[in-house]
């Protein structure tokens, strides 16, 4: 099927269905939905008051119904919000400051690698209207719920004591409450990861990781965990979801032999999207030498088609880095996408109809050493010669970070844009060195394998003639560390390069040697 030709009232309807658009009327009539908005009511008015109507300004409220599936799609909960209206709010007076700490996927992947690792489980848990913990420190006043006004006090407002959805402090709110909790109970906050908090009793420890209002958490002595469960419930509302099965989309298992974990359905989902599941399945996410045909010739295609298609793609790159590359590369031209464009992007979802459960195998019983891998294809870009960049960090056998990206400046020369990728690598090991700190592990110099010689011998001497003198300062960063002893940068022949397959599109056999290397293997074998 050509997405260029999709039917839009057909997207429309798809849309509908997926995010399950259901207005006030009708959930007043449903006896399942009027019980969620119920508890919701619970949570809102014990923490609220209802005054007199004040002369500033009235944030206005809606409900938001949706359905809480599981990893087959089958609905667990029926999940009902009260939302504060955003466009009514003003800055400055309904709110401040507005950041909160999210974690990022790989300090995720890295918990989720060093819970296989030291043979303990990981737990989830939910608390019910949890960003309604938050006290805020704003005057905010908003409407009475659609549905549920009092009869008595039609004309009165809610004045808000603590926060409510909707509100841009509402995140913030919720995570200075959470972290102010655990640091009374004994926790430490990471060092370099805000969002991490960890608690050592002897031997043993318990980390805890959260994700906005997602928290997972797990020990290597199980007696924390339902301590730690105990005092969760005397303070706030939730409940144990039990095992860590399905989080931020994704479908996690943790067996004897390992942890695996893979967007199955979300890949389902995409495919069924676009109208691709029954599509002609292909091999390799992109043909040899299939860069090269990416140009900015043709004609023009559907752009909010394709940049909704890239969307979907680029998260389903948090657990299928064999498709990074090929993604990265199609993301480049958004703005002005043209038929050679779509075509790659169509291979890459044919690619998916072909591998629709791949996804990350953590075994158990391998060692637990820190390595990275670094390399780059020299002017592979034909449009402005700029340099693809790749490089992938491993804990064990375990993949936990990995990344694709054209470099900012033409490369003059193979070993400038391998040394500057080498120097991008070490950063993000630095990063996983300290995050992995706040775990109990140590790292004295971390093994960076690099294919090109030149690069090797650029961060082990201050060399400096024609070729190397005009590299930015900031890339140099890397001999520093180099002579500090924090990594140890080392060649690896091009045949052993395990980041060849985010430089360059590679052919079936090489492509499906790198991919199993990687431990990227389909969930009927893991099962």
């Amino acid at each position: 099927m050509d997405l260029s030709n999709v039917n839009t009232k057909r997207l429309i309807l798809v849309f509908t269905k997926a995010f399950n658009l259901i207005k006030v009327e009708q959930a007043l009539g449903d006896p399942d939905w009027v019980m969620a908005m119920q508890e919701v009511l619970n949570n809102f008015t014990r923490n609220e008051s209802l005054v007199e109507r004040p002369k500033q300004n009235i944030i206005g409220t809606k409900w938001v119904f949706r359905n809480k599936q599981d990893e087959h799609g089958v609905v667990t909960i029926n999940k009902a919000r009260l939302v504060a209206q955003g466009f009514t709010r003003v800055e400055g007076l309904d709110f401040g400051e507005t950041y909160a700490p999210v974690a990022r996927l790989e300090s995720i992947q890295i918990l989720v690698a060093y819970a296989t690792h030291h043979n303990f489980k990981l737990y989830q848990m939910d608390v019910k209207s949890d960003f309604l913990n938050g006290p805020i420190q704003e005057e905010v006043y908003v409407e009475q719920p659609p549905g549920f006004e009092d009869p008595k006090k039609p004309h009165h407002m809610y004045k808000l004591h603590k926060a409510l959805y909707g509100l841009k402090q509402a995140p913030r709110a919720w995570y200075e409450c959470l972290k102010d909790f655990l640091l009374k109970n004994g926790f430490e906050i990471g060092k370099v990861d805000s969002t991490l908090f960890t608690r050592k009793v002897n031997n043993d420890l318990f980390v805890f990781q959260i994700y906005v209002d997602d928290i997972i958490f797990g020990s290597t002595n199980k007696v924390f965990c339902e301590e730690f469960s105990k005092i969760m419930t005397r303070r706030f509302e939730m409940s144990m979801m039990g095992e860590l099965k399905f989080f931020l989309g994704f479908q996690i298992k943790q067996l004897k032999e390992g942890t695996f974990l893979c967007q199955a359905k979300y890949t389902q989902d995409i495919l069924k999207k676009f109208g691709m599941e029954n599509a002609k399945p292909s091999k390799t996410p992109m043909v040899v030498n299939g860069h090269k045909e990416l140009n900015k010739e043709g004609n023009n295609v559907d752009q909010k088609l394709y940049r909704s298609t890239i969307g979907s793609l680029l998260y389903l790159c948090a657990s299928r880095p064999d498709i990074m590359l090929s993604v990265c590369m199609c993301a480049r031209f958004q703005a002005n996408p043209k038929e050679c464009h779509l075509m790659a992007v169509k291979r890459i979802l044919r690619y998916l109809v072909h591998t629709p459960n791949l996804g990350l195998w953590y075994p158990k019983g391998s060692t637990f050493d820190h390595i990275g891998y670094s390399d780059a294809d020299w002017t592979g870009n034909t449009a402005d010669r700029k340099s693809t960049s790749g490089t992938r960090q491993f804990l064990g056998s375990s993949l936990v970070s990995w990344s694709s990206k054209k470099q900012n400046s033409v490369a003059l020369s193979t070993a400038e844009a391998e040394y500057i990728e080498a120097g991008a690598c070490c950063a993000q090991l630095l990063w996983m060195r300290q995050t992995l700190s706040d775990f109990g592990c140590k790292f004295r110099r971390i093994p960076l394998l690099c294919d090109s010689k030149s690069a090797i011998q650029l961060a082990n001497n201050p060399v400096q003639h024609s070729r190397t003198k005009h590299i930015d300062i900031r890339h140099h960063f890397l001999r520093d560390h180099e002579a500090k002893g924090h990594i140890s940068i080392t060649h690896v022949s091009t045949d052993d390069q395990l980041a060849d397959i985010f430089t360059k599109p590679l052919d079936e056999t090489r492509f499906c040697t790198l991919r199993s290397e990687l431990n990227i293997l389909d969930s009927h074998n893991v099962s």
